[in-house]
């Protein structure tokens, strides 16, 4: 089985999630995580990274400082569904919190209203991943749509995602952090 080391290191141009001022926040909430909240364990190993959205990202960003994000994720033997590869649950628990991250970047809190995802191809686990993600603009209705795909090193599509998720209002008990 394969260690996830430096294998969780994000690409170049992306920085750590606690180097932006909303995603400080959330990763404070991350350690408390289902997902990320445990970085030396034996079944996720989640690393977020963020960076500035490029031109045609941000049109629609709502959020004060609007970021892309990014989650590398190693699948441990702890995560095992079916004989040596990723339950899909954890494949999809993983596509859930990275598109909420995201929106939460992009405009403010949220939680998923209405969770798709289409599994391509079965995680060998001991593998690393990358999960990236895309946030739409805010719809009439307070909600925003997002998507995201676990891709491997060699470019293999693991599984894609898609979400609504309701925008939280700031007075909202979890909300600190976003617009």
């Amino acid at each position: 089985m394969t260690e996830p080391h430096d294998t969780l290191i994000a690409p170049s141009g992306w920085r750590p999630l606690d180097a932006h001022p909303v995603g400080a926040v959330i990763a404070q909430y991350a350690t408390r995580s289902f997902v990320a909240n445990d970085p030396t364990g034996d079944r996720l190993r989640v690393r977020y990274a963020v960076r500035e959205l490029l031109r045609a990202e941000s049109s629609h960003a709502t959020a004060a400082a609007p970021a892309a994000l990014l989650a590398r994720v190693w699948f441990g033997p702890k995560a095992e569904g079916p004989p040596g590869h990723a339950h899909g649950g954890s494949m999809a628990a993983v596509l859930d919190e990275a598109m909420g991250l995201a929106v939460w970047l992009a405009h403010r809190a949220a939680v998923a209203a209405h969770l798709e995802t289409d599994f391509r191809h079965p995680i060998p686990l001991g593998s690393t991943v990358t999960a990236h993600t895309t946030v739409g603009p805010v719809e009439g209705s307070g909600k925003a749509r997002a998507t995201a795909r676990l891709v491997g090193d060699d470019g293999t599509v693991y599984a894609e995602g898609s979400a609504v998720f309701v925008l939280l209002a700031s007075r909202h008990a979890f909300a600190g952090g976003g617009a």
